[in-house]
């Protein structure tokens, strides 16, 4: 892997494969540059794109300097950008999709489109507050190493049951994912950021965007997926049929294709 230093000295470590435009892809929770959905989208993508993918600050063999704020994971995808021709297109999944289009909206003159799958998006005061709670004891948690609880604490709240959790913690892949335990917190930050971007940036967005979603993921996605739209104004969106939240790569890369194509 190759690294590149972020404007605070951090090492960001990221992998290059194939030829053609610039396409970043953004990982979501507990994801690194070759484990989940999007690292499984880059064989589809290679022959058409040159493909860069990243581990997210904290993340496998990328450093973390705290304290930890949007901004600084703005400043990654930007440096990534710029040592790579200045110009890319992103996808981003999950609180990758909302990562890109924060990036998107900070630096409009280094983003051609942006594809972005199901973004989260902050509710009311309640559930605000829940993700507060959340912030506060994943760090008091991870504090006391208590890493893989948090994890597994994630992983069952966003639908995983217990046999894939298992299965997911036991391959090659397992200990790199209960180390990123404490970035849980990042996504949750995330999370908490999108509806003020929503309701304050997204309007200004000037470059072409897709907005996806699955009809077999979380109940709120399509909804969300339908208010970015209205708000982007180069916005157009479509809903998979049968996809989850991890969506087959098979069945969303040609669609990425045809888009950033």
């Amino acid at each position: 892997m190759k690294i590149v230093h972020s404007q605070d000295y951090t090492p960001i470590a990221y992998e290059i494969s194939g030829s053609g435009p610039l396409l970043i892809i953004v990982t979501g929770a507990l994801n690194t540059h070759n484990f989940g959905v999007p690292g499984e989208m880059v064989p589809f993508l290679q022959e058409h794109f040159t493909v860069l993918t990243y581990d997210r600050r904290g993340r496998g063999q990328s450093g973390d300097t705290p304290p930890y704020s949007i901004e600084k994971e703005v400043q990654d995808l930007a440096v990534l950008i710029d040592h790579n021709g200045g110009k890319a297109h992103l996808y981003g999944h999950s609180a990758g999709a909302a990562l890109a289009l924060f990036t998107a909206a900070e630096f409009p003159e280094k983003v051609l489109k942006v594809a972005a799958y199901e973004p989260p998006l902050s509710g009311g005061w309640l559930e605000r507050t829940l993700t507060n709670f959340l912030i506060r004891q994943v760090g008091k948690q991870v504090a006391r190493g208590k890493n893989l609880a948090v994890v597994k604490r994630f992983m069952r709240l966003v639908g995983m049951d217990e046999q894939l959790i298992k299965d997911t913690l036991t391959s090659e892949h397992g200990q790199t994912i209960i180390d990123m335990a404490g970035t849980i917190a990042y996504e949750a930050e995330i999370q908490k950021a999108s509806r003020s971007f929503l309701e304050e940036r997204a309007k200004n967005l000037p470059m072409p965007v897709l907005m996806i979603a699955g009809t077999k993921s979380f109940k709120t996605a399509p909804g969300i997926m339908t208010a970015f739209t209205r708000t982007i104004p180069q916005a157009e969106s479509t809903l998979l049929e049968g996809q989850t939240h991890s969506v087959e790569a098979a069945v969303l890369a040609p669609i990425l294709e045809s888009f950033f194509s």
